[in-house]
């Protein structure tokens, strides 16, 4: 990383992004249920990951780590073996439901835990469609963890319209489908990420998706794959909005990932008036990449409405910065998931906000951000 900045400078320079957390956990999964062995490079190493690499090595899958990359010794789509401990995911809402598709068409039992926080997240959203499956999955009394998980004689494919779209139960569902009779058809009322689709093709599996609609059909088996992870675009969007807003600033972040489904913040900040430039585009495996160019900017009021949200969730937090930096009055429409978070993220941004005397208020189901006068003017110097 190279980034210079002085309070009457800004910010200046080039920025490497660490891998994308996202598809850091799809790479690990699919690279333990390929056939053969898996490199896998720029791995986000955050804790997140790591809980579900371990979870994998519990699962009894070689995971080593040489010169910065990790290699995975796949072992196929039920090659698993039953962990003697309960799995961990500390405060991994993708780690436990992704792992939890997969571990409903193995031949053994599992108990899946979390942390305090994760374990007040609700668990039934999986659950039910995952039974639908024919899989045995239960939580507790409120279908929070923790998780069992007990073989089950058959998982069926399923045609499963989604309830609320959902990124981590759209992947449960496909990871379940691996293992499924017929093939596995699920709809979405409004487009999520789609790295699971992604990843799944890259890997070779009999797959099909466009925004709203995806159909897994019967997959014999995954081939290892070389994978080089694009750097997170969640990471990249506080870097992107810094600039934004900070006086003299002119900033490159480098191989970023541009997966359409990510990158819903750009078109807000472009929207708002910001002076972003992608560059120099090309791809890691199926995922598309580029350079972000981002300068300072005078920003306008933001409005986030209901479609834009599953594209935005990650990023709404940092959004409501950028729009306490504009000239006017922001909303934003139906953001309610943003409570059923690893925290209550839209607590916690009322209560920041509140702090720095900046209105803001829940009117309804429109969660409105008034500019502070001191700020409408200037940007950060």
């Amino acid at each position: 990383m190279k980034l210079f900045s002085k309070f009457t400078e800004g910010l200046h320079g080039e920025i490497k992004i660490p891998g994308d957390k996202s598809i850091s956990h799809r790479a690990l999964i699919c690279a333990s249920i390929s056939d053969g062995t898996s490199k896998i490079s720029n791995l986000q190493e955050s804790e997140d990951v790591i809980n579900t690499l371990n979870s994998l090595k519990q699962l009894g899958i070689s995971i080593v780590k040489e010169n910065e990359s990790y290699y995975v010794e796949g072992q196929g789509f039920k090659g698993l073996k039953e962990s003697k401990k309960q799995l961990y995911f500390g405060n991994s809402g993708t780690g436990i439901r992704l792992m939890s598709g997969l571990l409903s068409i193995q031949n053994f039992s599992s108990n899946l835990i979390g942390d305090e926080s994760l374990s007040k997240r609700p668990m039934r959203r999986i659950i039910e469609p995952l039974s639908k499956m024919g899989a045995n999955i239960s939580g507790s009394n409120k279908d929070t963890l923790p998780l069992q998980i007990i073989p089950s004689q058959k998982i069926r494919g399923i045609n499963y319209k989604m309830p609320v779209a959902s990124a981590q139960v759209k992947s449960a569902i496909l990871f379940a489908g691996l293992g499924a009779q017929g093939d596995t058809k699920i709809i979405e009322k409004s487009v999520s990420r789609d790295h699971t689709e992604r990843m799944f093709e890259y890997f070779g599996a009999s797959i099909t998706y466009s925004e709203k609609e995806t159909t897994l059909k019967e997959t014999d088996k995954f081939i290892s794959q070389n994978i080089e992870i694009p750097g997170d675009f969640s990471s990249s969007a506080f870097f992107i909005v810094a600039a934004l807003i900070s006086k003299n600033s002119d900033i490159t972040l480098k191989q970023v990932g541009m997966n359409p489904s990510r990158i819903a913040l750009l078109s807000k900040l472009v929207e708002m008036g910001g002076d972003i430039k992608v560059l120099n585009h090309s791809s890691f495996g199926k995922e598309p990449i580029a350079d972000i160019n981002i300068k300072s900017s005078v920003l306008n009021p933001c409005e986030v409405t209901s479609g834009d949200v599953p594209n935005l969730i990650d990023e709404l937090p940092i959004l409501f910065i950028a729009s306490c930096f504009a000239e006017g009055i922001s909303n934003f429409n139906e953001i309610e998931e943003l409570r059923h978070k690893e925290s209550d993220r839209l607590k916690a941004m009322q209560d920041g906000l509140d702090k720095m005397k900046i209105k803001n208020f829940l009117d309804g189901n429109v969660f409105v951000s008034k500019v502070w006068a001191m700020i409408t003017q200037r940007q950060i110097s």
